[in-house]
């Protein structure tokens, strides 16, 4: 038991001596600073949307578009929840990975199911046949349309995370993926459930690969030279 512990003790003395050595902002300065990189890039994120044509409705009912956006608002709401720091308890180490990898595995495919489930309830504007063009055009603009909701949630958590950076960027990745969810639900007139798919669902698992990239050299913490 004492050897299985030696590495948690280690790791956990390695983290109070970085954190000790390392000047760090006040809770207060911190959420203050969590805010307005956040009201930043939700306005650029909104003018971004606006500027590419804003909402269409397309031959969609309201329904079928409140049923998408609603389950797409409910994911977003859950994962910024996750992979908030301040949402972690008293943990100094943030989210536990388990907890951070569950969100981020279980979330592409419940959007899916979303995605299909619409097609099944409203199947007459589902029926359109949508080009390969389409897709590729609409699931590139929904990449571009995330990457300022995971700068914004990347940048002021910058070197914050000593454990698991890349699942905590992954994490940040998908909450990204699935404000773009949202987006091109509300932007995005074609209702098929392939085009669904792959422009609006599997730009998530893009969204996710570059967060997990990015946490890994935005988030960890770098030793102290010296």
């Amino acid at each position: 038991m004492t050897s299985e512990r030696a590495p948690a003790v280690e790791l956990r003395a390695r983290v109070l001596a970085e954190v000790a050595s390392t000047p760090s902002a006040t809770r207060v300065e911190y959420n203050r600073r969590v805010l307005l990189v956040a009201a930043i890039g939700a306005l650029a994120t909104v003018a971004v949307f606006m500027g590419m044509g804003g909402i269409s409705f397309g031959t969609r009912p309201v329904e079928m578009i409140a049923f998408t956006v609603g389950f797409g608002v409910v994911a977003v709401a859950v994962l910024t929840r996750l992979s908030s720091r301040s949402g972690a308890g008293r943990s100094m180490l943030g989210r536990p990975r388990g907890v951070l990898l569950a969100a981020v595995v279980g979330s592409a495919p419940l959007l899916a199911i979303v995605a299909v489930l619409a097609t099944m309830l409203w199947p007459e504007p589902a029926a359109e046949h949508v080009g390969g063009g389409a897709h590729l055009a609409c699931g590139a603009m929904s990449v571009l349309q995330g990457a300022l909701p995971l700068v914004a949630l990347l940048l002021p958590r910058r070197g914050s995370d000593p454990v698991h950076p890349v699942v905590t960027g992954a994490a940040l990745g998908m909450t990204a993926g699935a404000w773009t969810v949202v987006m091109a639900y509300l932007r995005c007139p074609h209702a098929d459930a392939l085009h669904c798919l792959l422009a609006h669902v599997v730009p998530t698992l893009i969204l996710t690969a570059l967060g997990a990239v990015l946490g890994w050299v935005f988030l960890r913490v770098r030793p102290t030279p010296g």
